[in-house]
């Protein structure tokens, strides 16, 4: 792998990794919304259940060996198998004879046999809500387990003898035939002693069996105790579980959340669905709390951050100006309250600080807003001057604090048919009558998928701002008004991402700007310099 390779590699995995604590940061009250209900619903459970309590006795498994003359017979123990037998319902109902219990199989619900490891100790633990029974059937499957292994190798001894004895009364049948033809003076005698040898032999392993084979099948090393605190609920087990548990279910609820959601993740996302550069990102006013009211930014902080981002917007446009030719610029946005109209506003406040001359035409004319950017209250406006009841320079009305270069055109009455008004002659005749009396031309129209106002008047414009919204703006909404200002042939300059809360993304800040003020925020600093003594000519 080359360095450039290993370099982009590094710089890709950087950046999903980014992506990943974003996702993390922005959807954290999701993430700990989701563990909570998780905990606090294995909490109630856990708290509304019965105690239950646990008793264990142990048991030492020993082999069944079975001792004769000829042969040495003992088991090996299989420490797997014996468990299963442990549960089987075999040892149950000895252990319910134990008890009194009429139901063995019911016995082994709350039984786990379990064998200790590299050992031939099995553990019987028995758990319930009664702690003398938990402790009783502990013990009694215990004595049942060696009960059942001393009554299956006693079986297994009488078995044994029961060949051995059956081996011997036909040995007896034959020597007493062969006693009754010697009596009748047949010379026999060689056989009788052979078979009395064998019968011998027989007994003396019958003897050995009855007297040496061990019957000692295991013994309980621990009697079940009776149990103090209950083993369930374990209140804080639960609750360590659940929390990771819910932090699981979290993590994904918030990861998927993030693939289905549709809203702007930043600057790079807004310009892929919109076609066009972003000029700004203008951050979050915290001055601005009612979205109903106006906030002028540009003129009540004019050296905040917000106002800092329009004046980039500033810049941007009059780049974009200087290389096409742009002069009358429409204002829209995908829907309503994405912040078109306080663009509009502000971005005039700071061309007309910057000596260009600008004029505000408030063309929405569905919900006029911009007159109160400037608290401007008249009666006439565009509509007054497009039904032929007002020239254009006497419904200008100079606004802001840069009166002298900043412009108003009301939006004046509210008609019944906005958007034939735009789209008259009248409205043509008055666009380029403003375009000649101004440096630049800023129209604030309806949004793009509410009406059809910004597609009837786009073609009349040079070009198209469009604002979107960081906090509700969608992708989809975007893509759509931009196909529809396509349909029209608008000539998009550029987009905005207004109201931009930097603290919930890590693609981009606005915090650098906060450090960087402007002097007047800065006290004053006086140094005083000291006079030096002139030189004396006889030095």
């Amino acid at each position: 792998m080359s360095l450039s390779q290993f370099e982009s590699q590094t710089q890709t995995e950087s950046f999903d990794l980014r992506e990943y604590l974003n996702v993390l940061k922005v959807r954290k009250w999701l993430i700990l919304g989701i563990a909570a209900l998780v905990l606090a619903a294995a909490l109630i459970f856990s708290f509304t259940r019965t105690p239950a309590y646990e008793s264990e006795a142990q048991v030492l498994l020993r082999p069944i060996a079975l001792l004769t003359t000829e042969a040495n017979l003992e088991e090996v123990l299989n420490v797997k198998t014996e468990t299963l037998i442990a549960t089987s319902p075999e040892v149950a109902q000895l252990a319910a004879e134990s008890l009194g219990e009429e139901d063995a199989l019911a016995l082994l619900k709350g039984l786990e046999v379990t064998d200790e490891a590299d050992t031939e100790v099995l553990s019987f633990t028995y758990s319930n809500t009664n702690r003398k029974q938990a402790q009783e059937r502990a013990q009694a499957f215990a004595d049942g387990y060696i009960e059942y292994r001393r009554t299956t190798a006693q079986e297994r001894v009488d078995s044994y003898a029961s060949a051995i004895q059956e081996k011997i009364s036909a040995l007896q049948a034959q020597l007493d035939e062969i006693e009754q033809r010697i009596a009748g003076g047949e010379e026999l005698q060689n056989q009788a002693d052979t078979l009395n040898a064998q019968i011998g032999f027989e007994q003396t392993k019958l003897f050995d069996l009855a007297s040496n084979s061990s019957l000692d099948v295991g013994t309980v090393l621990y009697d079940a105790y009776y149990p103090g605190a209950p083993t369930s609920p374990n209140h804080s087990r639960t609750g360590a579980i659940a929390l990771i548990v819910g932090l699981g279910f979290g993590l994904g609820a918030a990861f998927v959340r993030e693939r289905f959601d549709d809203r702007l993740a930043g600057r790079a996302d807004l310009e892929t669905h919109v076609g066009a550069a972003v000029l700004a990102v203008v951050p979050k006013t915290a001055a601005w709390r009612k979205a109903g009211e106006t906030y002028l930014v540009t003129e009540a902080d004019p050296h905040s951050v917000t106002s800092e981002a329009y004046r980039t917007l500033r810049t941007g446009l009059l780049f974009a100006a200087s290389q096409r030719e742009i002069k009358t610029v429409m204002v829209t946005s995908a829907h309503a309250a994405e912040g078109k109209t306080a663009t509009a506003a502000n971005l005039g406040v700071v061309l007309a600080q910057a000596g260009k001359r600008v004029i505000l035409v408030s063309a929405d004319l569905r919900k006029p807003r911009l007159n109160n950017f400037f608290g401007l209250r008249s009666r006439k406006g565009l509509t007054n001057v497009l039904a032929g009841e007002a020239k254009a320079i006497e419904a200008l009305v100079p606004v802001g604090v840069a009166a002298s270069n900043l412009r108003l055109l009301p939006s004046g009455p509210i008609p019944g048919n906005p958007a034939e008004l735009l789209g008259s002659d009248a409205m043509g005749r008055l666009m380029a009558d403003l375009r000649a009396a101004a440096d630049f031309v800023l129209i604030d129209v309806a949004p793009v998928l509410a009406v059809a106002d910004a597609m009837t008047l786009a073609p009349m414009a040079d070009a198209t701002l469009f604002i979107a919204d960081a906090s509700q703006a969608t992708g989809t909404a975007i893509e759509q008004a931009r196909q529809q200002l396509d349909q029209v042939n608008a000539r998009l300059i550029g987009a905005v991402l207004n109201n931009y809360d930097a603290s919930k993304s890590a693609t981009y800040s606005s915090q650098p700007y906060a450090h960087y003020r402007h002097t007047e925020d800065e006290p004053v600093v006086k140094r005083t310099f000291k006079r030096r003594p002139k030189a004396s000519r006889n030095a």
